[in-house]
């Protein structure tokens, strides 16, 4: 449900490629990337380990030799995440194939260990989940940190890309203006959490029924995770107090 039509894989470089994100454990899709591959892959390159993003890579890698490269130096060397054993990039760390150089820019927010790649002789961002296409994305603690997600938005939006390949969804041809919506857009939710407590103390579903109003019933679950995510961001900056997920949230 929260893929829309699927996980995007990339293959940046001519001649011998890095994949970028190779999606899930999918026989289908893993041969449909070794069919546009040509076989001939450098390395496997995951923006994080969640399963749409980073199970299929040990199918690939079985297949091609190929080393996986992921965030988390405590992961390198050891299976995570799913993951077959990692070589561990870090933030500012370069892997390069077939002309392409991809810089390494620990994000995180989404997932605690969120890497974006910066093509750099395009200056494109392969984004991940920090911004798709389309829709907004979910930040779901305790993994997801909303402080955390907004500072690598900033962070991105600073770069000013000239192009951005998401994770899901069409490529973004404008990203600075996307960068800026998706911003504006938390920084709403924010002040709507903040509105509504102050009329008066309230649970978390209360606010979900009264924010997200315009969303689909269907869609409330998701949209209280990233609710949530905000109310800890405003407790640690001591603008609210709520003890949990289930308790009632007031102003400070």
């Amino acid at each position: 449900m929260m893929t829309g039509l699927g996980t995007n894989t990339y293959l940046a470089g001519t001649g011998e490629v890095a994949v970028i994100d190779p999606g899930p454990d999918d026989a289908g899709h893993t041969a449909a990337i070794l069919a546009a591959a040509g076989g001939r892959i450098a390395g496997i390159l995951i923006t994080h380990r969640h399963p749409d993003h980073a199970l299929g890579a040990a199918r690939l890698a079985r297949e091609t030799g190929a080393p996986v490269y992921a965030f988390d130096d405590e992961a390198a060397g050891s299976p995570g995440g799913g993951l077959p054993p990692t070589v561990a990039l870090r933030d500012g760390d370069a892997v390069a194939a077939g002309g392409a150089t991809l810089l390494a820019l620990h994000t995180p927010g989404h997932a605690a260990d969120h890497l974006c790649l910066l093509l750099c002789e395009e200056n494109a961002l392969f984004s991940g989940d920090l911004i798709i296409s389309g829709s907004t994305v979910v930040i779901a603690p305790p993994a997801g940190d909303m402080a955390a997600y907004l500072r690598s938005l900033e962070r991105v939006r600073a770069l000013a890309p000239a192009r951005i390949y998401p994770g899901h969804g069409d490529v973004i041809d404008d990203p600075v203006r996307a960068l800026e919506e998706y911003i504006r857009h938390r920084h709403m939710r924010e002040r709507q959490v903040l509105e509504g407590l102050r009329e008066r103390p309230a649970r978390i579903s209360d606010l979900v029924a009264r924010i997200y109003a315009e969303v689909p019933s269907t869609q409330h679950p998701l949209a209280a995770q990233s609710l949530y995510a905000h109310l800890l961001k405003l407790r640690a900056e001591g603008r609210v107090v709520g003890d949990d997920r289930d308790g009632e949230w007031r102003l400070a």
